[in-house]
């Protein structure tokens, strides 16, 4: 699994929904570690195969 960082909130949404295309997957909302917001790409057997987070100011919790 990989983590992709954006520099916005918006960015990483518009990004999950594109991989969700490609795949045939869905995607939903997370909270990393950090306390960091983002969303993760699953697959249909519900196995996470990425994450979009934001890097910056937008990732205050």
């Amino acid at each position: 699994m990989t983590t992709y960082y954006c520099p916005t909130l918006e960015e990483a949404l518009l990004r999950a929904k594109k991989a969700v295309r490609k795949r045939g997957a869905y995607y939903g909302g997370i909270t990393l570690r950090s306390g960091r917001k983002g969303f993760a790409v699953y697959s249909e057997e519900g196995k996470e195969l990425e994450r979009y987070s934001v890097l910056g100011r937008d990732c205050a919790p």
